[in-house]
């Protein structure tokens, strides 16, 4: 347009008056001032951190093969409520005894395309460790997937009793659990357990930021089954929204299914049994974890069609 001296304004903003125009280059730095911030926040490993994730796992190896896992998460939980917080020091894992790995997804109700995807190792002892890939979250912090995106939460590997793991998710947050044995040959879950113990304790010291959509639960999960298997696990979209992961690794054969999507999910599923795994939630980890796999036996049988 033109203004009154003649002259012809140009540009983004020509047509607003100048309180506006001001405000929208007030807002603009604002918004070039916090994206500077979060660019060049760095990871760290000493931040004040909730409760469930104060301490920083790490493992190391013998020389002749076998692990020690330090800072095992073991929580008890009550429904609705914490019990206890215990740790385990140090846990010594033989990965020559791992006899099966699971696959284990935890949906989320508010959205289905989105979750928790995690792993537990059952032993010959009858058994099992799990382990998750987290959002590190400092205290008074709440998990937001639209945070996740701008480097607001460090990454965690964390390991924990099966028993810690998935009572939490069932009795503590009121999810589901599909918990699903993985076709894998056990010296392959082995090498599995043996690299994930290895990257934790890298992890531990070199921080890295979680990201919702780039550095998750599940695309973690794919990156480090590819460095020990490469090209193993091909991109998919779950690698970004988990809460698809199970039927990307139906099609791939990593779960075996014998029928439809949704029939192998309510298979597997052990949100139904919320009252029974209350009852057996303070038991020993051993008890637990065999209680757990007659349960899911049950899911199994009473779901499969006739």
């Amino acid at each position: 347009m033109l203004r009154a001296n003649g002259r012809r304004e140009t540009g983004i903003v020509s047509g607003v008056k100048k309180p506006l125009r001001y405000a929208f280059f007030a807002l603009l730095a604002l918004v070039l001032i916090a994206g500077a911030a979060i660019l060049s926040r760095e990871p760290r490993g000493d931040r004040e951190w909730v409760d469930e994730f104060v301490r920083t796992p790490t493992a190391w190896e013998n020389g002749i093969g076998v692990f020690y896992i330090r800072n095992v998460r073991d929580w008890t939980y009550g429904t609705g409520s914490v019990l206890s917080k215990d740790w385990i020091d140090e846990v010594e894992a033989d990965p020559r005894k791992i006899t099966r790995a699971w696959f284990m997804e935890e949906p989320f109700p508010s959205w289905s395309a989105v979750g928790h995807t995690y792993l537990s190792f059952e032993f010959n002892d009858g058994t099992a460790l799990s382990f998750s890939v987290e959002a590190r979250m400092q205290k008074g912090q709440n998990y937001s997937a639209l945070r996740g995106l701008f480097q607001q939460y460090e990454l965690t590997y964390s390991w924990g009793t099966e028993r810690d793991f998935l009572a939490r998710r069932i009795l503590l947050l009121g999810h589901s659990v599909r918990m699903y044995p993985l076709a894998i040959e056990p010296d392959v879950a082995r090498a599995l357990f043996r690299a994930l113990a290895e990257k934790t304790t890298e992890l531990a010291g070199h921080p890295r930021f979680y990201n919702t959509l780039t550095a998750n639960c599940t695309n973690i999960l794919a990156e480090i089954v590819n460095g020990a298997y490469p090209e193993s696990i091909p991109y998919d979209i779950s690698w970004n929204f988990p809460g698809s992961s199970d039927s990307f690794l139906m099609s791939m054969g990593y779960i075996r299914a014998e029928g439809s999507v949704e029939e192998e999910r309510s298979r597997h599923d052990l949100g139904q049994y919320r009252e029974e795994i209350a009852h057996i939630a303070t038991s020993d980890q051993k008890m637990f974890s065999g209680e757990i796999r007659t349960l899911l036996e049950r899911v199994r049988t009473t779901s499969s069609p006739p």
